[in-house]
């Protein structure tokens, strides 16, 4: 089944804006445009956004409502060597979050108790039996990471434990704010943060920036958290938070700490996937399946264990054992999306239809979340998938960027068993009798929040850019909006009346061309991840839209264009 056809739709440009960016930060006018696109149209927002350093771009932690208490709590407990647990996530967000906070307080001579759940077994959030299992054990204090915000009953049952609770957590949630000791979530309890975008582990990581101030102020040695900059990249790419703000520094200079390759783990699963350069397409695609397939798959304190290992031949094992973990999600996954894909084209209203609710007794439910997003992509619809056990349905749902996914489902909660999440994506568990009212709610909730033309799949161009004017400056331009991703997406640019080369599909779904601008003298190599659909024959001339880039492959660099799509004709409207 071909994936929806997209609009395309070019940015209008702003002169005035461009201008006055070339004139007060001497810059080029492509870069100066790109910038204006993205609503930097002030001079000092965009220098800030240019420069990204870690001193002058980062907020005080202290702008969190509730961190001086978070943090006093936490440094009392290292002072008196209570016994502190953290208790994660089994996604790369709740592992980084967590890693951070037992490689920080090892660093201060505690040795904490750190609990992930098991997806198959636990389940998602904060339970109640973790929290009788680690009072068992002799905590005193727990900190949450990527979890808690909604976990009313269980912390009401922690206080009865004679457990203290910090929570850091970034979902949304229905309820009032949870009896905590602390509460720190940007999103629910913002409380003077400015910016909501912060992933799990970069809200771990400002609750560490909060203590070590603490710690610095009473005249203490103070971990390096430069050193954890790696994590926090990890943890932002993979849950697809905004790429801006704190964000987008917090990754820029991540980045950089895992390309020094001082992780013995994260070094060991960057070789066993081949090494190369480091970008956020690196986390994205390559160390961050590996790191999640532990977690959908069996244990995901696998993961913690590999980035916190300094033993390289441990290390070593430890990365081969993820990379089988991720070739056998990957067999699920591709069975999964058949089965699905199959009941879809079984719908006998699927073209009108605006959601798809599917569920099936044998999917797994730690694969459910990827493939319900590879289905949106394909069909640009909202994808709830839900592996049904028994008397149980669980699983994940996965939107598009015009609706608001957990707004949706709290317009279902008393169908709902469960749930919670964010504006792209949640987690739901909820009877499997209720599966057809739900899925009838459901789809009368979407098809009632957007109009028929948001979900048709829009591709933002930047600018016309002709294949002939591009150099190694563009380039050198262009990298400086690094690193781009969520919300910060890489430059698109169309180019008119391209000739084909050649052309070809390799490994099954991708496209290879040769192309240059029609009566051009340059050729350029282009590759269009999932187009093979799309292949074109030679000698045609078609309309493309792409990001130019470097592709370094076996020691060498070659400029190639990335294609996001092609067609003979396109209607490209002003906006």
């Amino acid at each position: 089944m071909s994936r929806a056809s997209r609009r395309w739709t070019l940015a209008a440009d702003e002169p005035s804006a461009r201008t006055r960016l070339e004139r007060e930060l001497g810059i080029g006018a492509l870069l100066a445009q790109l910038l204006a696109n993205r609503g930097l149209t002030e001079p000092a927002r965009a220098a800030s956004f240019l420069d990204a350093s870690l001193a002058r771009s980062l907020r005080s932690p202290m702008l969190f409502a509730e961190m001086p208490r978070a943090a006093e709590r936490l440094v009392d407990a290292v002072r008196r060597r209570e016994r502190i647990a953290v208790y994660g996530d089994y996604d790369v967000d709740g592992i980084t979050a967590s890693t951070q906070l037992l490689l920080f307080l090892r660093d201060l001579g505690c040795e904490p108790i750190v609990h992930i759940p098991h997806r198959l077994r636990d389940g998602y959030g904060l339970r109640a039996s973790g929290l009788r299992e680690l009072a068992a054990r002799g905590a005193r204090l727990v900190v949450t990471a990527d979890c808690g915000a909604a976990a009313h009953a269980e912390i009401a049952e922690a206080a009865r434990l004679g457990l203290e609770i910090i929570v850091c957590d970034h979902h949304q949630n229905p309820a009032l704010r949870p009896p905590a000791l602390a509460v720190l979530n940007p999103v629910v309890f913002q409380a003077g943060f400015p910016f909501a975008g912060l992933s799990a582990a970069g809200v771990v990581f400002y609750l560490l920036m909060g203590v070590r101030m603490r710690l610095r102020e009473s005249g203490a040695a103070v971990p390096d958290l430069r050193r954890l900059l790696d994590l926090v990249a990890l943890g932002t790419v993979a849950d697809l938070v905004p790429l801006l703000e704190e964000n987008r520094v917090l990754v820029k200079h991540g980045l950089r700490e895992i390309a020094r390759g001082r992780r013995v783990g994260l070094r060991a699963l960057h070789e066993v996937v081949g090494g190369g350069a480091i970008t956020v397409d690196t986390l994205s695609f390559r160390l961050g399946p590996r790191l999640n397939a532990s977690g959908r798959l069996a244990d995901a304190s696998l993961a913690v264990e590999l980035l916190a290992c300094d033993d390289p031949g441990r290390a070593r094992r430890l990365a081969e054992e993820l990379d089988g973990q991720n070739r056998s999600r990957r067999s699920i996954e591709e069975a999964t999306v058949e089965e699905a894909e199959r009941m879809i084209d079984a719908l006998e209203d699927r073209q009108s239809r605006r959601s798809y609710v599917l569920a099936s007794e044998g999917w797994h439910a730690g694969v459910v979340g990827i493939v319900a997003a590879r289905l949106v992509e394909r069909h640009y619809r909202p994808v709830v998938l839900l592996a049904l056990e028994g008397e149980i349905a669980r699983g994940s749902a996965r939107g598009i960027p015009s609706l608001h996914l957990f707004e949706a489902l709290e317009r279902c909660a008393d169908v709902l068993e469960r749930f919670g999440g964010h504006r792209m994506a949640a987690g739901l568990t909820l009877r499997s009798a209720r599966l057809p009212e739900f899925a009838g709610r459901f789809e009368r909730v979407i098809a009632a929040a957007a109009p028929a033309s948001a979900f048709v799949p829009e591709l933002r161009v930047d600018a016309r850019l002709d294949l002939e004017s591009i150099t190694a400056a563009t380039l050198d331009e262009l990298d400086r909006l690094e690193p781009c991703g969520q919300a910060n997406p890489r430059p698109l640019f169309v180019c008119e009346q391209v000739e084909v080369l050649s052309s070809r599909v390799v490994g099954a779904r991708h496209l290879k061309l040769g192309v240059r601008r029609r009566g051009g003298r340059k050729s350029f190599d282009a590759i269009g991840f999932r187009l093979a659909e799309q292949l074109p024959e030679p000698g045609s001339v078609i309309d493309v839209v792409f990001t130019p880039e470097i592709n370094q492959w076996k020691g060498e660099q070659r400029l190639q264009l990335v294609l996001r799509d092609l067609r003979k004709s396109p209607a490209i409207s002003a906006t």
